[in-house]
This record gives structure tokens, C-alpha cells and sequence, in this order.
């Protein structure tokens, strides 16, 4: 259900852009709407786009989860020295390691699903969910949006934990992973206008430009067979025990 608000936002230079507000959570309460969004990266956004986002979304927070090395190589875009307050937490560190190593690795995935277990079995991992969701709690960082590179995989699964908190049904937070989808062909095409890009996609399986409801089930099954509950995975991996009221609490209208 979206009543008056448009889920999907088309930007010109942003891909991949939506609202996660209007599922039902707790107690019949619906995630507010224009407070939380996910999208692909920013680093070609234009000035216009900038406009729309501070202006008519009112955004004051950008939260990045690309890695040290995807910051290196593709910068912020005009996010550097807008008025947006930018924070950056790393989901994933290994493209900083052996490129052929990594390529070889990923080539043994067969779905998706398998890749997200993999990245939240780490420690590691679970503990910079934890740090994203902390400020995504601070009600002084919204309306906030928050990204990766093309806003399905680490996107996806920080949004899948939030939405988690704060009491969607497991039905809604999968709809909402394959929601990306459709935008798969655009960014795709987009990486692929960019050389860099272009010398590295053959070594990048055709399952990582997916979106298929069965790889969000595999790492929602995997959370309540090990854990019990994507909550409890979150309370092993040290979350601060007022942070899911705190999330319901200033997201849940």
C-alpha cells in the first residue's frame, strides 16, 4: 500500500531510489513514509538531482556502505560539499584485497542468498549493521537515505534487518528485496558505460545483477535456524538493547 506516496523515484543521475515507508509493522503501525529511503550510489549525481533531494525530500543524511576502495576509485559526486551530512560505514572490504582471488570465490556462489550468509556470519559484518542502524536511529539524521553501489545486495540487506526491527512481516521485507530488480538492466548498463567497470564485469557472475525473492529467503531462513531471529542475530552481535524500541519509536507512525 502506498496511499499518495510514490514508492519509486526517478532520479536523472541516482538509479534505483525508493521510499521503505507504508509496510505495517508493530502493533498496526506503518513505517512512516518520506523518513527512510535506499538507492544506488550518488557518484554522478547531478546538481539538479541535489536540488530535488534537499528540497523536496529534505534529505539530511546520506549513509554509504560502499568500501574504502569503491569511495577511492568513484568519489562522492556532488555529495562533496552539499549541505547533506555524509557518513560512511564499509559493508565490504575485500575488493581492497587480490581481484582474482575475489573473482574466483564469487564464481563458487550459485545464488545470492549464499553470498549474504557468508558476509553476515562474519562478526565483523553484523557489528557495522549494528553501526548503521544506530544512526539510522538518531532522529536528528532524517529523513535519511541509505545506499551501496546499485542498492540491492548490502542495501538490501541492511534494509531487510531494519525493516525486521521494526516488525514487517517476512512477506513485505522480500517484496521489498525484488523491488530491484526491474532496475537491474538500467544499472547494469550504466557500470557498463564505465571502462573500469566494463575490464572487471566478465569476472562478476550473472547471479549478482539478480534480485529473486529466493535469495532473501535463504539469509531469512539462515537467521531463524542459527539465531532464531534476525533480532537475536543482531542482540549476539552486540546491539544496544533499546535500539529496536528506539527504531519503532521514531519510524513507526
Amino acid at each position: 500500500m502506498t496511499g499518495i506516496y510514490e514508492r519509486h523515484l526517478r532520479f536523472k543521475s541516482v538509479s534505483n531510489f525508493r521510499d521503505i515507508g507504508g509496510y505495517r509493522g508493530d502493533l498496526g503501525k506503518r513505517v512512516a513514509w518520506r523518513r527512510i529511503f535506499r538507492s544506488g550510489e550518488f557518484r554522478n549525481v547531478t546538481t539538479e538531482d541535489i536540488k530535488r533531494l534537499t528540497e523536496e525530500l529534505s534529505v539530511k543524511t546520506v549513509l554509504d556502505l560502499r568500501s574504502s576502495s569503491e569511495l577511492k576509485n568513484n568519489g562522492k559526486g556532488l555529495l562533496e560539499g552539499s549541505p547533506v551530512r555524509y557518513c560512511n560505514i564499509a559493508f565490504m572490504t575485500d575488493d581492497d584485497g587480490d581481484p582474482e582471488a575475489n573473482a574466483k570465490k564469487y564464481d563458487q556462489m550459485v545464488n545470492l542468498g549464499d553470498f549474504y550468509v557468508e558476509l553476515m556470519s562474519s562478526k565483523e559484518y553484523g557489528g557495522k549493521i549494528i553501526q548503521a542502524l544506530e544512526i539510522i536511529g538518531d532522529p536528528a539524521n532524517h529523513p535519511l537515505v541509505f545506499h551501496c553501489a546499485v542498492g540491492k545486495d548490502r542495501t538490501g540487506m541492511l534494509a531487510a534487518m531494519l525493516l525486521t526491527l521494526l516488525g514487517v512481516k517476512e512477506a513485505d521485507i522480500i517484496e521489498d528485496y525484488t523491488l530491484s530488480a526491474p532496475y537491474m538492466v538500467e544499472v547494469k548498463a550504466k557500470f557498463l558505460a564505465d571502462p573500469k567497470v566494463r575490464e572487471a564485469a566478465p569476472k562478476i557472475p550473472d547471479i549478482f545483477w539478480g534480485a529473486v525473492a529466493p535469495s532473501m529467503e535463504i539469509l531469512l531462513n539462515w537467521l531463524k535456524k542459527e539465531y532464531g531471529s534476525a533480532e537475536q542475530y543482531l542482540k549476539d552481535m552486540g546491539m544496544p538493547a533499546g535500539l529496536p524500541a528506539q527504531l519503532k519509536n521514531i519510524l513507526l507512525a
